[in-house]
């Protein structure tokens, strides 16, 4: 490829990855304006040959490209002895934090989104290249995400996580010590009488019922003792998220906010029926979304008043499925709605139950890595006035042992990074909130199917939500 003018150039080559010929003529005249010398390539698979020649002072990619895309190349460069310490900058048109973080996990060292300013892309390189190589990376780091107008950086929250778990740990320890206390004094009492018993046997029937009845007594005290552990280990990890949520909205509130202040100044500035105007509004929209998906990941931990309205099931997942169409189409999974006729309104929290059905459509899509089919059916349920909704992929599935576990906050069936395992627990929450359930089955590498339960519009229905 050439830009068509004729620039030279004596600085650092940068090895330009990208599949659009017209971006990538457009990224090189940044450049080389710039002093910069560039190498172009068309896709990762080319940049892995190229880079078995040479080596360059920085890789820029696109994420979205065929053969191999810009996660997969920044993995690869990450092993390669030669080139790991070479630094790697993402491009892309997603602006998802997931998208971030995968980016992260991969090994980028930043991550901006298209279309960028260019004295911003230039400052991210020659903040990088003045550094010099990259440090080693550590092999799992909790993370934060900061957004700065033009893209994402990327900074280490280890410390911060680890006094959160600390602090949670400590009060664990200190709400146990009772428990632990009985049952040991319960582990000696149960020995003495066993000691006695043995004394005695010969000579007291009596005292071998007495030690029975005692056994007995020491056996239901030690499952009330297990629950009770079990209860306040549950209440420890719940405390924790709480600490954790707080912390990640703190994060994200920021930065969404001056992202929806930025984007209602650039609206106030255009005229009306503008073309610009149209993606700024889907970007507002957006991130109002988002705005909301962080209020909802602190309801785990805090109850807030919900808004109840009445409700037609049907038209809540189409619009839920709208929202994620990209992702949808870019996993190649092919959605087939089989919508009962004439089912009844429910009276739910219309935030609440979009959270549900975008973390269990996001979830069958993980399920399905290399495509599938996503069906979701809506019925009357076998109870009466109950609607029932059935969500079905064709992945991977889930192991029997798994099936109780999954509902567990932060227990997650998905790879290291994947995922937090407050989805499902989430959304079981809501159902029970809305006098629903949330049942699951699945089979391994036949697929998974959720099913949930709401009941119909009624004047008991809204009288439990309002209470």
């Amino acid at each position: 490829m050439n830009s068509g003018e004729n620039i030279t150039a004596e600085g650092p080559e940068i090895l330009i990855v990208e599949d659009s010929p017209t971006q990538a003529m457009e990224l090189e005249l940044i450049l080389k304006r710039n002093g910069y010398r560039t190498s172009i390539v068309g896709n990762g698979r080319e940049a892995l040959t190229w880079l078995s020649r040479k080596r360059p002072a920085m890789v820029i990619s696109d994420i979205v490209m065929p053969e191999l895309d810009g996660f997969e190349l920044c993995r690869a460069i990450r092993k390669d002895e030669m080139h790991k310490d070479v630094p790697v900058i993402l491009l892309s048109y997603l602006s998802d934090a997931g998208d971030v973080l995968k980016g992260l996990e991969s090994g980028a060292s930043n991550f901006i989104i298209k279309h960028y300013n260019p004295g911003h892309l230039l400052s991210f390189i020659q903040e990088k290249l003045s550094k010099g190589p990259e440090e080693e990376r550590p092999p799992r780091q909790s993370v934060t995400v900061e957004y700065s107008g033009e893209g994402y950086t990327i900074s280490s929250g280890v410390r911060q996580v680890l006094d959160v778990l600390v602090s949670t740990y400590g009060t664990a320890v200190h709400k146990n010590e009772e428990l632990i206390r009985a049952e040991t004094e319960l582990r000696v009492l149960n020995e003495h009488l066993e000691e006695k018993v043995r004394e005695r046997t010969a000579e007291l029937t009596a005292e071998i019922a007495e030690r029975h009845r005692v056994e007995k007594e020491l056996s239901i005290k030690s499952e009330e003792l297990k629950t009770m552990s079990s209860q306040l280990w549950q209440s420890a990890k719940l405390a924790t998220m709480g600490e954790l949520a707080a912390s990640i909205a703190h994060e994200l509130n920021n930065p969404l906010a001056t992202v929806c202040l930025r984007v209602e100044g650039l609206l106030l500035e255009m005229e009306e029926g503008a073309p610009e105007r149209s993606p700024l509004q889907i970007i507002e929209q957006e991130v109002d979304r988002m705005s909301n998906l962080v209020a909802n990941l602190l309801q785990f931990s805090r109850r807030c008043e919900q808004e109840i309205s009445t409700l037609d099931l049907c038209k809540e997942i189409t619009y839920s499925l709208d929202l994620i169409h990209y992702h949808l189409h870019k996993h190649k999974i092919a959605v087939v709605e089989e919508f009962a006729a004439g089912l009844p309104q429910v009276q739910a929290d219309r935030q609440q139950l979009r959270q549900v059905f975008l973390n269990l459509f996001t979830n069958a899509t993980d399920a399905m890595p290399r495509g599938g089919t996503l069906t979701i059916r809506t019925s009357g349920a076998m109870l009466p006035e109950m609607i029932a909704v059935e969500i079905s992929d064709t992945g991977v599935g889930i192991e029997h042992e798994n099936l109780s576990k999954v509902l567990e906050p932060f227990f997650t069936t998905k790879r290291e990074g994947g995922g937090t395992g407050l989805g499902l627990p989430i959304c079981r929450r809501i159902m029970q909130e809305h006098g629903g359930r949330l049942e699951i089955s699945s089979r391994v590498n036949e697929g998974t199917t959720v099913r949930i339960m709401l009941p119909a519009q009624s004047e008991v229905n809204g009288k439990l939500l309002k209470e």
